[in-house]
């Protein structure tokens, strides 16, 4: 069958794959922005400390964002290549890895919880510490029903469907706010840990609910083969691996970034909290386009249209870079009231409003390397992206931050720098890798 690869034809089939992730990392950034605002109206200590557990956390969580991505890529090239019953199979092995890798990395989180927290925190006060320690603890007694979210959501979205993860998040959202609303007034943190861990939980399990009750080619039932599959599950990890290789190079490094700027204080730590909350509402739109491209770049591959792959990845780049763009000058120009839904400290929003100021001028080169990168992992090149997060946040955002904070007293604005050279720097490394096409002939 003759495809249409129109501008137009294009523009709309990206547009209609990447609107549902658009909205569902927006609704997934609201489950931290949310605990983020109302744990902001308590105070600055307890904003920086839900901050840097929210660091850790991640951290702790990459094994999961590379298996999401092992599901994706390969669930996306046996649609191409029509093998339903096989994406099925490699959905239900997804669940087993899902569900392993969730608990170990709760349990063993949960039992090294003061020693993992006492790495970054050490030299600090201890009320910091404590705040830190009971917050943390809550939400790592929900990471495994993360983990099964998001590695099904992961899967489901390889297939094209990117509604249902959409609408599983959304009901999340509304019960993480309505938790919110109710506990933290009353709890403090451990009311925001709580409901986080609660939203967590109910996620996961709706999210594997759905697999067996919502119609679709990829609705699993009594017919279809629940055995371990080592040979599928090899392939999923092997395209897997590398990408957790990526996210823990990545949590890595933004752990010793927020190592660096606890250092310079805890004012400039919460402002930067706030800054990242805030250019969230840019980096998810342009997350969603990211997943987008792995989909469809993804299948293209899959059923051998060289061709489609290629439009796909020009055109996706040049619509997430616009809406990017558009979004980063609207914070800009909203910095201010923006900065103050997070906190009510002068000193804090005063500080956030530089930090967003800055994001919104290196926007362009984050969407760039987000969508760019998106393309090279649906064709399995992940090592290189790997290699390349490795050079631009350890030996630019790093190490640039790390000497202009230290040797040239610039504090948070030396930080700022070096984000800025690290976006630019990788945003010209996966353009160009883009650009030159050997991606298109790699095996998964």
């Amino acid at each position: 069958m003759k495809r249409d690869y129109s501008r137009r034809q294009v523009y709309r089939t990206i547009l209609h794959l990447a609107w549902p992730s658009i909205v569902e990392q927006l609704l997934m950034m609201a489950v931290g922005m949310v605990s983020t605002a109302f744990v902001g109206r308590i105070g600055t200590r307890e904003l920086a400390a839900v901050g840097l557990v929210g660091m850790i956390v991640i951290f702790l969580e990459t094994i999961f964002a590379g298996l999401a991505t092992g599901a994706t890529v390969v669930i996306a090239r046996l649609t191409g290549e029509g093998d339903i019953r096989k994406s099925k199979k490699a959905l239900v092995q997804t669940l087993y890895i899902g569900g392993a890798s969730g608990a170990l990395i709760s349990f063993s989180a949960l039992a090294f919880a003061r020693p993992i927290l006492g790495l970054f925190l050490s030299g600090t006060d201890t009320e910091l510490l404590r705040i830190g320690l009971s917050y943390f603890n809550l939400v790592m007694i929900g990471t495994p029903f993360m983990v099964l979210d998001i590695v099904v959501a992961g899967a489901v979205r390889g297939s094209g469907d990117m509604r249902t993860p959409m609408y599983v998040t959304l009901g999340v959202n509304l019960l993480n706010v309505a938790l919110q609303t109710i506990l933290v007034p009353r709890f403090g943190v451990v009311g925001s840990g709580t409901a986080v861990a609660l939203s967590r939980f109910a996620g996961g399990f709706t999210r594997v609910l759905v697999l067996f009750s919502k119609k679709g080619p990829m609705k699993l039932g009594r017919g279809d083969d629940f055995a371990v599959d080592l040979t599928l599950i090899s392939r999923i990890v092997r395209v897997g691996l590398p990408a957790f290789l990526e996210q823990f190079v990545m949590q890595g490094g933004f752990l010793i970034m927020q190592v660096i700027i606890i250092g310079i204080g805890v004012v400039p730590a919460a402002s930067f909290q706030v800054g990242v909350n805030v250019n969230s509402f840019a980096f998810m739109p342009i997350f969603g386009f990211s997943i987008a491209a792995t989909t469809i770049v993804g299948q293209s591959l899959g059923r051998r249209d060289l061709s489609g792959a290629t439009t796909y990845a020009y055109e996706s780049n040049i619509v997430g870079v616009a809406v990017i763009s558009m979004i980063g000058l609207a914070t800009f120009l909203l910095a201010r009231p923006l900065a103050s839904i997070f906190t009510t400290d002068p000193a804090v929003i005063s500080m956030s409003v530089g930090i967003i100021a800055v994001f919104s001028l290196i926007d362009p080169f984050l969407g760039v390397m987000n969508v760019s990168a998106g393309v090279l992992r649906a064709a399995g090149d992940i090592v290189y992206v790997t290699a390349t997060a490795f050079v631009g946040l350890w030996a630019f955002r790093i190490l640039i931050s790390l000497i202009l904070v230290k040797f040239f007293g610039m504090g948070i604005y030396g930080v700022m720098t070096g984000v800025a050279i690290d976006f630019i720097v990788r945003a010209s490394m996966y353009g160009f890798r883009v650009k030159a096409g050997r991606w298109k002939h790699l095996k998964v």
